[in-house]
């Protein structure tokens, strides 16, 4: 077996370019960093890998092909097989993967091949659905979220790095200029995850979001839609059909937040209300949500969407039939465009639930009923009195959003003409 590789990075270099292939594998030991080894084929292919223990057991890792240059320093210690790495390099990727063993923390688990940007996105999300961050997994809704926002707002800007170590916080504020204010926060949000992400902050050998300047946070929105602006945008819904438009009535009627009533499930519906899970809502409280007759009819007028196979779709709101309904920016362009001139001036989605709160209050609806149909957490019952106060309200919620659709009735002038259900 040739002697074990010099300590110094120029003989350590001449040396290994002077090693003949064998008949066999060969292993040769690091003088420098006990568990590396430099891995010869008969081929005459060289990489370096890393023995260690984990859980007490004998474990593997190739860290990397070797390279006499190795890869640029901005990669960090990333661990992938395909990586060109020098043995400095490789020295200082072994003594990581040593502690990270002797830590108990399994290295294999982290390890990815590709350096892409949608590579380390699609593994970020893998991760955030099965193992999470903090030792469970990420909420449903909220990794949907995640991966709603990293598909429309992040990938499609960066669709031209191939290599996520090229990225540095400049191409963070680059790619948040270009979006709205709200877009901002939230994509924000996510790139702050995915970079203190450790594989990431590994790989890149630095955690790039700290010096990123964050997005200002967005001023409190107030926005009330008026009689004539709520029958303008009911009309605009009846003209744009399914499913945006059907949609859009429901949260002005049930006063839902957007993604509850967008991703809603037949399996959700029973009789005269909408139940949802905790997982499904943003408090993490389960909530009941009664129909009033409008509604429900609403709902009955809606296509029963099938897949390629001919199954029928588990979404209300789809056009795929397999995924729920995410087009809302186009939506909402459809619906602006129906309302007619003059456009609605600057108003979003998310003011239906406030002007559904604001009508109910007209009616004189109690502020705590109003509270218990949003399904907040706050409100006049909070404190010792919410740990001992338990009731649902449900049939106050019932008999408040009947009233809310008889007035939404009205101000349309009492001629609502209802969505025909498509063949």
């Amino acid at each position: 077996m040739p002697e074990t590789i010099p300590a110094q990075f120029k003989k350590a270099a001449a040396f290994i370019a002077a090693l003949k292939p064998g008949e066999s594998r060969q292993e040769i030991p690091d003088s420098a960093q006990a568990g590396l080894y430099l891995v010869m084929q008969p081929s005459g292919a060289l990489s370096f890998a890393v023995r260690t223990k984990i859980d007490g057991k004998a474990a593997k890792v190739t860290i990397g092909r070797y390279d006499e240059v190795g890869s640029n320093d901005r990669a960090g210690n990333i661990i992938s097989a395909s990586r060109a790495i020098n043995v400095t390099q490789a020295r200082a990727i072994a003594e990581t993967v040593m502690a990270d063993a002797k830590r108990g923390n399994d290295p294999r688990a982290t390890k990815i091949d590709r350096t892409s940007v949608g590579a380390w996105f699609d593994e970020f999300m893998k991760t955030a659905r099965t193992t999470g961050f903090k030792g469970r997994p990420v909420k449903a809704s909220t990794a949907d979220e995640y991966e709603r926002i990293i598909t429309t707002n992040v990938k499609p800007h960066w669709k031209h790095v191939t290599d996520i170590r090229t990225i540095d916080y400049r191409d963070v504020e680059k790619l948040l200029a270009k979006l709205t204010p709200g877009a901002r926060r939230n994509a924000f949000a996510v790139l702050s995850a995915f970079f203190r992400w450790k594989p990431v902050a590994r790989a890149m050998g630095r955690n790039i979001i700290e010096l990123a300047e964050a997005p200002a946070k967005p001023q409190s929105r107030d926005r009330v839609l008026s009689l004539d602006e709520i029958k303008a945008v009911w009309k605009a819904a009846e003209k744009c059909g399914y499913p945006f438009g059907p949609m859009a009535q429901l949260l002005l009627l049930t006063g839902q937040r957007r993604d509850e009533i967008a991703n809603l499930k037949w399996s959700e519906i029973s009789d005269d209300r909408i139940t949802l899970e905790a997982a499904r809502t943003k408090n993490s409280r389960p909530h009941v949500v009664p129909l009033a007759p409008l509604a429900s009819t609403i709902i009955e007028a809606l296509p029963k969407m099938h897949d390629a196979d001919g199954n029928p779709s588990e979404y209300l709101f789809t056009t795929t039939a397999t995924t729920p309904f995410s087009g809302f920016s186009n939506g909402k362009k459809a619906l602006d465009k129906h309302c007619g001139e003059p456009a609605l001036p600057d108003w979003h989605l998310h003011d239906l639930r406030r002007t559904c709160a604001t009508e109910l209050a007209k009616l004189g609806i109690k502020q705590e009923v109003t509270e218990a149909i949003l399904n907040h957490k706050t409100g006049k019952v909070s404190g010792v009195a919410a740990i001992y106060n338990r009731y649902d309200y449900q049939d106050e919620k019932r008999e408040a959003l009947e009233q809310l659709a008889t007035r939404i009735q009205s101000i349309t002038a009492d001629n609502v003409t209802m969505l025909k259900k498509l063949a």
